[in-house]
């Protein structure tokens, strides 16, 4: 029989999940508030602005709209007391020109709980389970902002109660290094005969430097006292393909009667198309001590860029991109990109007057390799500029004018500017863009692979501006 020492502390640490951040008022459906994902626990859970995988589903749906082309997000809590578990799991899909969709599950409860009857008799043991199940969908506006939105069904066997949520979300993004997010969760939510009560959280995050990220959130129960969750996270690359990131955060920083201030913390690796990571969350009742959380993520080519309203804070002026540009035959085909001319073919021919017949001396003088350095992709997305579209044109009818040519390999390439776990499916997916754009007008696929390199083969230091420029680029790369 289960002692009535351990009958107390289960009972105690129901009440608390009953309870949770609102002790005798808001005590509908507390797991909906207790955050999800072990990046944005040990970041203090202030991701309503920063959110950049499947959990963004919880965090501000609007931010789905970022993701990935297709994304699978997993959470395991450990370590808590009283056998309590809360756990997470959330895929979010990118339809290109539609939007993006999530779909997640957040599950709750206690096991081993013990039953009695009116004689105090033991009755054996049971488990208490909640359960959401979340549909979700974010599209872009444009001008720095997005606009996502979530419907819930929400499910309690404890009472064996069901009901039902709505979740809004709201990323302004006016600069690439600062981005604003609103949320509300849980908008006229019931579950039984209860009012879920509404979250508020707005959010901000910034990237002063390169790799640091700084956030905070204002947060707002229904009917408590608002307070504030502060998060850092440092990315850095480990090696071409292993990043790694640390992140601490403090948990209400703004004590209220109804939670206290904890601290977070963890760390994670980041490969080429799935992360794991760790993070240790003191929770907000000190009662209940500390727990643990453990995620994996999978990732795949990215689909939807984010525009910001005014680009990046470091401005990059006119003419520092006319010096940037590379010498030599390069310089004088990328010069027909951001002139508009819709004929690769006339550049190539000028510069091989007394070669009319065969384009493979062409090929030699460049090496082989011709690039398009620069802005051919709108900002962090693989989607392909109305400039570089009609430059696209012109090689398409040459290639096809020249069977010569049996195999291209169109390579794609980034600067050193974040990880690896971003730049190289970012660079993968841009060569997949140019290869299906190629297709599109007509090259036999048999004669085109795409290959993305990320940072791997700088052509120039990513030491300044410059050089980073040059080295953001694609190349047509002849392989026979």
């Amino acid at each position: 029989m289960i002692s009535r020492l351990r009958i107390t502390a289960i009972g105690l640490c129901l009440l608390s999940l009953l309870a949770s951040t609102a002790f005798a008022q808001n005590h509908a459906a507390p797991f909906l508030r207790m955050g999800v994902g072990a990046r944005a626990m040990a970041m203090g859970t202030a991701q309503t602005a920063v959110a950049n995988d499947a959990t963004a589903a919880y965090w501000n749906p609007a931010a789905l709209h970022w993701l990935h082309k297709f994304e699978v997000s997993l959470q395991y809590m450990a370590g808590a007391k009283a056998d309590r578990s809360h756990n997470y799991v959330a895929a979010a899909l990118c339809a290109e020109r539609i939007g993006t969709f999530g779909l997640s599950w957040l599950n709750s409860g206690i096991t081993g709980i013990g039953q009695y009857d009116a004689s105090d008799i033991s009755g054996g043991l049971t488990d208490w389970s909640n359960n959401a199940f979340q549909l979700s969908y974010a599209r872009g506006l444009g001008a720095g902002f997005a606009l996502g939105l979530s419907a819930k069904y929400l499910q309690e066997d404890l009472a064996d109660n069901d009901g039902y949520g709505f979740d809004a979300g709201l990323i302004f993004r006016p600069y690439d290094e600062l981005t604003f997010g609103f949320m509300m969760r849980d908008l006229a939510a019931e579950i039984g005969d209860d009012d879920v009560p509404y979250e508020a959280r707005l959010g901000v995050g910034v990237n002063p430097w390169k790799n640091v990220t700084l956030t905070a959130d204002a947060v707002q129960v229904e009917d408590d006292d608002a307070t504030l969750d502060l998060g850092a996270a440092y990315d850095f690359d480990v090696s071409d393909n292993v990043a790694f990131y640390v992140a601490a955060g403090l948990q209400h920083a703004v004590e209220t009667e109804q939670a206290n201030s904890g601290i977070t913390g963890g760390f994670g690796f980041d490969f080429k198309n799935w992360g794991l990571q760790y993070a240790y969350v003191e929770e907000p009742q000190s009662f209940l001590d500390a727990n643990h959380r453990l995620s994996v993520n999978f990732f795949f080519k990215e689909c939807n860029t984010f525009r910001s309203l005014m680009g990046t804070l470091k401005r990059e002026r006119k003419e520092e991109m006319m010096m940037c540009k590379p010498d030599g035959p390069k310089e004088f085909i990328h010069r027909y990109i951001f002139e508009g001319n819709p004929s690769l073919k006339l550049s190539l021919e000028l510069l091989r007057p007394e070669h009319k017949d065969s384009i493979e001396a062409v090929w030699m003088e460049t090496g082989g390799v011709v690039s398009f350095p620069g802005i051919n992709f709108a900002t962090g997305s693989a989607e392909i500029t109305d400039e570089f579209a009609r430059v696209l044109d012109g090689a398409a009818k040459l290639i096809n004018e020249h069977p010569e040519i049996q195999l291209l390999e169109v390579q794609g390439h980034t600067d050193n500017t974040g990880s690896d776990a971003i730049n190289n499916p970012l660079s993968q997916a841009r060569a997949d863009a140019v290869r299906n754009y190629l297709i599109s007008r007509g090259v036999d696929p048999n004669r085109l692979t795409a290959k993305g390199f990320g940072s791997t083969k700088p052509v120039a230091s990513n030491a300044n501006e410059q050089g980073r420029y040059q080295n953001r680029r694609i190349d047509l790369v002849r392989v026979r």
